[in-house]
């Protein structure tokens, strides 16, 4: 170990810390800079006992104090009596001080503040011309128990942050990232999404899920679901904006009802985190829609209502009108023919501007129906998620088989639809 420390302060001059960060997986409970001042102190004795042995002259002690500083220099200078000038760090220039820990802990504290923050995280961002510097000195050391500058910065900077503050390290899911540029000492905070599950539910009609908007920038229908969500939640929150995520989603015209639809909700840039649940669930009761949290989600969550999530069993029920009356014997036909029946879609007309035309395969599990009149009945339907319900109907001109049309044998058209059951297992 002193044989690579007297090798580096020979080429580079090393502050303690800069020092000590290239011995930083030697000891326990030590600051790099208690390492590396500890180091320079038993290179003096050795420097002094060489110098005795005139195995060193003054001028090669001359140079370990230039790069090293104290304690060398206080050899230095109680041998030949001349004061001398220590030369900055080669990595830092001299930057790294408890001093500045303290200041940077500070500046975090007051950004967390800001954010009425509660756990937390500290990045440091560095310039290329440090990094290489650093990797030069390491390289030349050849050791492999250095660390980083940043994660001292960060080690350093946290536990002030934590000890003086009181606010909590989080590793994992950290209400606020404070980035600290080491070049300016600026910093910035990376705010996390405040990511809350639950259902919602959708008693009107002509609700879309997000603003739509026709090519003159005239909305498309008078409300959203998106709308609702950042009108009831974005000013508690002081945030950014509210993203809605759901386990699919159903038609504009279609309700939303029974179990309701899994979803999260994304709160974007929030300056103020923690909201009472009981608060939240008041606020986003309303008559035409609802939403219940129950409690926090994760990335993973909105991963799985996109992907697995969305191709869960739903069940919907539609009002049906037929273009001819039709008999309670034909229903019963419809109810057969749809027992565990693949159905085989392609993209639905309707959507082909925005979508590939593409084959999907699902299938229906089972179907109930209720005459209602001769040219209308209900049908409830029991099916794959991802399924075209409307489609299945009216049959798309024959890019949906088997569809209702098919089966009755005159053309049926879906009136009114509603989602009831959308399956999470």
């Amino acid at each position: 170990m002193i044989r690579t420390a007297k090798a580096l302060l020979a080429r580079y001059p090393l502050c303690h810390h800069c020092l000590g960060r290239q011995f930083a997986k030697y000891g326990l409970q030590l600051k790099n800079s208690e390492r590396g001042y500890a180091i320079k102190t038993i290179l003096q004795m050795i420097l002094h006992k060489e110098l005795q042995d005139k195995i060193i002259d003054k001028e090669t002690l001359r140079k370990y104090a230039v790069n090293a500083g104290d304690p060398i220099t206080r050899l230095y200078e109680k041998i030949y009596e001349e004061k001398i000038e220590p030369a900055k760090c080669y990595i830092c220039g001299n930057k790294l001080s408890e001093e500045y820990f303290e200041y940077l802990a500070r500046k975090a504290a007051g950004l967390l503040e800001q954010y009425n923050a509660y756990t937390f995280i500290i990045g440091v961002s560095l310039s290329q011309e440090t990094m290489l510097r650093e990797i030069e000195v390491s390289s030349f050391s050849g050791l492999e128990t250095s660390e980083s500058i940043k994660n001292e910065i960060k080690r350093e900077v946290g536990k002030i942050v934590r000890d003086k503050y009181g606010y909590i390290p989080d590793f994992d899911r950290p209400d606020v990232m404070v980035i600290i540029d080491y070049e300016t000492d600026e910093v910035r905070a990376v705010v996390n999404p405040i990511l809350f599950e639950g259902r919602y539910w959708k008693r009107g009609r002509n609700i879309s899920h997000t603003i739509w908007l026709s090519k003159t920038g005239i909305k498309e229908y008078p409300y959203s679901l998106e709308e609702f969500f950042n009108d009831r939640l974005r000013e508690i929150f002081e945030s950014e904006r509210i993203v809605l995520h759901a386990s699919g989603r159903e038609d504009v015209d279609a309700r939303m009802l029974g179990t309701g639809r899994p979803m999260v909700i994304e709160v974007k840039n929030p300056r103020f985190r923690y909201v009472d649940m009981d608060l939240i669930n008041e606020l986003l009761r309303s008559t035409l829609i609802e939403a219940e949290i129950t409690g926090y989600s994760s990335r993973a969550k909105i991963e799985y209502l996109k992907g697995e999530g969305s191709k869960k069993r739903k069940a919907y029920k539609i009002l049906v009108y037929t273009a001819e009356p039709i008999t309670i014997d034909k229903l019963r036909m419809l109810e057969e023919e749809y027992r565990n029946r693949v159905i085989h879609q392609r993209t639905p007309k309707r959507i082909l501007r925005r979508k590939k035309d593409t084959l999907r395969i699902r299938r229906v599990y089972e179907i109930k129906t209720k005459m209602l009149h001769d040219k209308l009945f209900e049908a409830i339907v029991y099916c794959d998620g991802g399924l075209y319900v409307k489609e299945l109907v009216h049959g798309d001109d024959g890019r949906t088989t088997p569809s209702f049309t098919d089966i009755l044998g005159v053309q049926a058209y879906p009136l009114e639809l509603d989602v009831f059951v959308v399956e999470t297992k």
